[in-house]
């Protein structure tokens, strides 16, 4: 026996085996991409971001006013078990939150400002809808 043939050699079979289970592999990555890549997954992922985001603006604005003392940092849905089916509306969902600290001078400054502003222009819409 030489050094080349330490290895169990593949019979016939066996390769058109393994090269059928790598071709099953790569149809179902494909049809994952091509879910993935689908214009409305891509708007619902993106409006899903979107959401997101807003509702940290609006959970910061909130502490703000209010003056709680955390902030949201993250909200994340948790994946399912494998095999487990989940029902539109079922997903848990795991918020990070952080403790917040001063408020920057700015940030009072900008939030009295805009305030100063908005209530200003109730007063001026009020005072013109009366004439």
């Amino acid at each position: 026996m030489t050094g080349r043939d330490t290895g169990p050699r593949q019979t016939p079979a066996d390769i058109e085996a393994e090269i059928n289970r790598e071709q099953r592999r790569l149809a179902e990555t494909l049809d994952q991409l091509s879910v993935q890549a689908r214009p409305a997954n891509i708007a619902r992922r993106q409006v899903e971001r979107a959401r997101e985001r807003g509702a940290r603006i609006v959970d910061e604005a909130r502490a703000l006013v209010v003056g709680g003392g955390a902030v949201r940092v993250e909200s994340r849905p948790v994946e399912p078990e494998e095999g487990s089916i989940v029902v539109k509306g079922d997903n848990e969902v795991v918020t990070t939150y952080q403790s917040r600290g001063q408020l920057p001078p700015e940030a009072v400054i900008l939030a009295v400002t805009v305030g100063a502003v908005v209530a200003a222009g109730v007063v001026a819409w009020a005072v013109r809808r009366r004439r």
